[in-house]
């Protein structure tokens, strides 16, 4: 009698197990949907982003650029790098006044030796550098600040303001400096031979030089340490003030001509020398990625500023 209860029992409830066999087994294969699907979605993602990888390279690819060097990088989280387009960029030439952004860091670097209202004494030395002010040169025995230098330096591109202050330690020992520092930073193929990026008559004398790979080095490092030094290559115009606070000169304009048409630039320094012709180094926000930004860099060319346009027309 109980063995036949139990196979009846047995027997009514094989139903309900094969239900909750058949449940079990569409609950699995919801979850597996969820996730086949999810993955596709995932992979769609990848899949549109490597298309967009492909355009991009497609169009750098069939970029044709005249400098003697060139590159295109995006810095991004963790300063990881993506170098979008290069020519040439191991080669060293002469980077004439992109030479005054390792002036700048040093003058940033040594705050003691040169703060911003330290008075700096013009000498004749000074005055002399070639390339005279477009809108008022330096005068023997006057004297301006650190800060007023700086920015005559970096928005005029001014070679006696340059050297100007290389004084409070001498020329040589600044010069030295500048070689210290490219090597602390990793500047594998840089050298410097003066604080102005000016040329000797002998060609075949000395001459400051560096590549683009390395400048994007030192660009970084600017941007880490002293940012302050690209604000300031962001200014279109600047009063410059004797030490009584009156105006010793006003520039209307700074030297690189794109400020103002590429709403992101966030830094930049322009460069021409007869040797090493135009150069231009810019600092770009990217406004699709936070933390992003662009470096582009254009060595030896006719045309700096229409070479640079062709390298950031191809990001858009």
């Amino acid at each position: 009698m109980r063995l036949k209860i139990l196979l009846i029992s047995l027997i009514l409830s094989l139903p309900f197990w094969w239900g909750m066999n058949v449940l079990s087994e569409n609950l699995n294969d919801v979850w597996l949907g969820k996730e086949l699907n999810r993955s596709l979605r995932i992979s769609d993602r990848q899949i549109g982003e490597l298309k967009l990888e492909k355009q991009v390279r497609q169009r750098f690819k069939n970029l044709k650029i005249d400098a003697k060097a060139a590159i295109l990088v995006e810095v991004g989280e963790n300063n990881n790098e993506r170098i979008l387009f290069e020519k040439n960029s191991q080669k060293p030439l002469a980077i004439a006044s992109l030479t005054k952004l390792m002036t700048a860091l040093v003058i940033f670097d040594l705050d003691e030796t040169y703060a911003p209202s330290k008075l700096i004494k013009i000498t004749k030395q000074a005055v002399e550098q070639e390339g005279r002010s477009k809108y008022k040169d330096l005068t023997i025995g006057g004297s301006l600040s650190v800060k007023n230098l700086l920015y005559i330096t970096l928005i005029e591109s001014s070679n006696d303001a340059a050297f100007a202050l290389t004084e409070p330690i001498g020329k040589q020992g600044f010069v030295e400096l500048m070689n210290v520092y490219a090597k602390e930073i990793g500047l594998e193929n840089t050298y410097f031979v003066n604080p102005t990026g000016l040329e000797p008559d002998n060609l075949d004398e000395e001459k400051n030089a560096s590549t683009v790979r390395d400048i994007v080095k030192l660009t970084k490092y600017i941007l880490k340490k002293y940012p302050k030094i690209f604000k300031i290559t962001t200014k279109q115009s600047y009063e410059v003030l004797k030490p009584d606070g009156t105006l010793h000169h006003f520039i209307p304009k700074s030297t690189n001509e794109l400020l103002g048409e590429i709403p992101e630039i966030i830094g930049g320094k322009t460069g021409w020398s007869p040797e090493a012709s135009g150069c231009l180094l810019l600092v770009l926000d990217n406004p699709e990625e936070e933390e992003s930004y662009f470096i582009s860099i254009v060595l030896g060319t006719k045309d700096r500023f229409a070479e640079t346009r062709k390298l950031i027309n191809a990001l858009r």
